[in-house]
């Protein structure tokens, strides 16, 4: 994902240049693409209530940025990261040198570490982080909690949606709140700063957000939508007519299963994220004190469920059938093949699969084209799947200037490129990423500043103490509509146990366990 986050980093710089930076407004998402792996795109969420939470320095800095503020962090030992992947080798590493410098002390124990990954060119001195990587992506939070209980806690660790309310309710508590750390009047953050709020607990922050990504899309082919007298998606969101009921219109239109055409493809929980997203509500969210409460049985989440059961093979038959033919994984080979209308998926699609059939087939430039979600109807129209990045400060971290560092660096490098960079890097993802300036100018205009809340999909978490991701009662609830077609209240009435869970869940992340 070499392309996608620069791109992210583009977009975000675009649009801030023609808005102000304000705490209290909704930050817009920038591009930042999430891994299509199924694993990385079990989230989570709360509504709006939250955005009345204050932290105790909001405005402290207001107005400032973080090259005003950097002279008073004073970071003399490397930040100690636990991650699946070696933040050295990224591009804030660099930003992080040129703020920061390099800490010249290594945590101990880990000095020999480091010096293992050194090679001729990159000396152990040039590295700014001391990371930890474990031995895979799946034994994250196992290695998490023994580094905890042993007293050698990492700093901090990447946020994810799908292990955070796990994480704020395990017994072991590791999770620390960084109001007293993090300023998020400095411009950068005071952009995200509704959105953190989002994800705050009785009023404490523990996810300072320092970027924004629009997490899925709909992809489409020009030809495909001309071929069967369709309305094309893009003039419809442009006109405020793009609809949950103009996308079942058009699936209807276009899908007949006994021939092998289907309206929709994409991983399962992708799909159904997506247009949950779009009715901002979450089966978990936050109540008026900032504490979660189970919200499975909202209104609009019946709707969104019975809207999505009609995908079903036993309903309408609009879903490719991906579980059956395809192992499970969605089959991008048959939206190529102009088999399937619609593909939900996220930009890393595009670099890894799509700009490869482009190529192949020799397609022009405008044949495959992208849209944002459908909104359930015309009125509400604010709400898109996106994704933040943010890094969790670690119960029993030695070293929070260390880690104030690294989040201030990320917020810079995210909201801080110059005309020449942007304009270098929008380059490169065409020369490099096979994107078109139709597709790179529709992302920077869904990306507009304020657009749209971001909404966080919290309830279907991973067991941190489990190595790999396991069903949970949320995913078996999208199941048994999207691919069973069950009738979701229904569903609910014949298995109390679902909303035990999720109340479980609640009370656990509540502390009331």
């Amino acid at each position: 994902m070499k392309h996608t986050k620069k791109l992210s980093a583009i977009i975000l710089s675009a649009v801030m240049l023609t808005t102000a930076c304000s705490g209290s407004t909704s930050p817009d998402s920038s591009t930042q693409i999430k891994d299509s792996d199924p694993a990385a795109s079990e989230n989570a969420g709360t509504d709006d209530s939250a955005d009345s939470t204050d932290s105790s320095n909001d405005t402290v800095s207001a107005g400032k940025s973080v090259k005003d503020v950097i002279g008073d962090i004073k970071v003399d030992t490397k930040v100690k990261i636990l991650s699946w992947y070696d933040l050295n080798d990224t591009g804030v590493a660099k930003t992080y040198k040129e703020l920061f410098g390099v800490p010249e002390k290594t945590p101990t124990g880990y000095e020999e570490s480091n010096s293992k990954k050194n090679n001729s060119e990159d000396n152990v001195n040039e590295k700014p982080f001391a990371n930890i990587q474990v031995t895979n992506y799946s034994s994250r939070y196992t290695d998490l909690i023994r580094l905890v209980q042993s007293d050698d806690s990492p700093d901090c660790i990447p946020f994810e949606e799908g292990t955070f309310i796990r994480m704020l309710g395990e017994k072991e508590e590791l999770l620390q709140n960084v109001d007293d750390v993090i300023d998020f009047g400095i411009k950068e953050l005071a952009l995200y700063k509704s959105e953190s709020d989002k994800l705050s607990f009785e009023g404490k922050h523990y996810v300072p957000i320092t970027d924004l990504s629009i997490d899925h899309m709909i992809w489409y082919k020009t030809s495909v939508i001309a071929e069967n007298g369709l309305d094309d998606p893009w003039e419809l969101y442009q006109k405020g007519e793009w609809t949950w009921d103009k996308f079942m219109e058009m699936s209807k239109q276009f899908a007949d299963s006994k021939n092998g055409k289907y309206a929709l493809d994409g991983y399962l929980y992708t799909i159904s994220d997506a247009f949950l997203s779009t009715t901002g509500e979450t089966f978990i969210t936050l109540d008026d004190n900032g504490r979660y409460k189970n919200n499975c049985k909202n209104d609009k989440i019946y709707e969104y469920m019975d809207y999505l059961r009609r995908f079903a093979a036993s309903v309408d038959g609009l879903r490719y059938p991906n579980e059956r033919e395809n192992g499970g994984s969605a089959n991008e080979h048959e939206w190529a093949d102009g088999n399937t209308l619609f593909f939900i998926g996220d930009q890393y699609y595009y670099e890894t699969k799509f700009s490869l059939y482009k190529k192949r087939n020799k397609w022009s430039d405008d044949e495959i084209k992208i849209v944002p979600m459908p909104s359930p109807d015309k009125e509400q129209t604010e709400y898109q799947p996106m994704s933040a990045e943010g890094y969790l400060l670690i119960k029993g971290a030695k070293n929070t200037e260390g880690y104030k560092s690294l989040v201030y660096a990320f917020a810079y490098q995210n909201n801080n490129l110059s005309d020449e960079e942007m304009k270098a890097y929008r380059e490169e993802m065409k020369s490099e990423g096979g994107w078109s300036d139709m597709l790179l100018d529709r992302i920077a205009e869904i990306n507009t500043t304020g657009k749209y809340h971001a909404v966080f999909e919290i309830s279907n978490p991973v067991n941190v103490y489990d190595d790999c991701f396991y069903s949970t009662p949320y995913s078996e609830c999208v199941y048994n509509c999207l691919v069973n077609g069950s009738a979701y209240k229904a569903y609910l009435e014949n298995n109390t146990d679902i909303v035990e869970y999720f109340d479980r869940l609640v009370g656990s992340a509540n502390g009331e366990e």
